[in-house]
């Protein structure tokens, strides 16, 4: 399952978000885990971010993908 974004930024973003409801060590001592997936880019030159496993809201649900190319 994935979340489709115009830029690398705006996954990492999102994967950061989810770190940070998370605890990831990063947002508590500033090292170590930041980011829960990393984003990859597609043929058509946006970028996928596996959000399985996400506290997702209603509006990314409806926008999740399950293949991408």
């Amino acid at each position: 399952m994935y979340l489709i974004y115009e830029t690398q930024q705006e996954a990492l973003d999102r994967s950061e978000q989810e770190g940070i409801r998370l605890k990831f060590s990063y947002h508590i001592t500033g090292r170590g885990t930041r980011y829960v997936t990393s984003p990859i880019k597609t043929s058509e030159d946006k970028w996928a971010l596996s959000v399985k496993g996400y506290e997702l809201t209603e509006i990314e649900s409806d926008a999740t993908v399950e293949a991408y190319s």
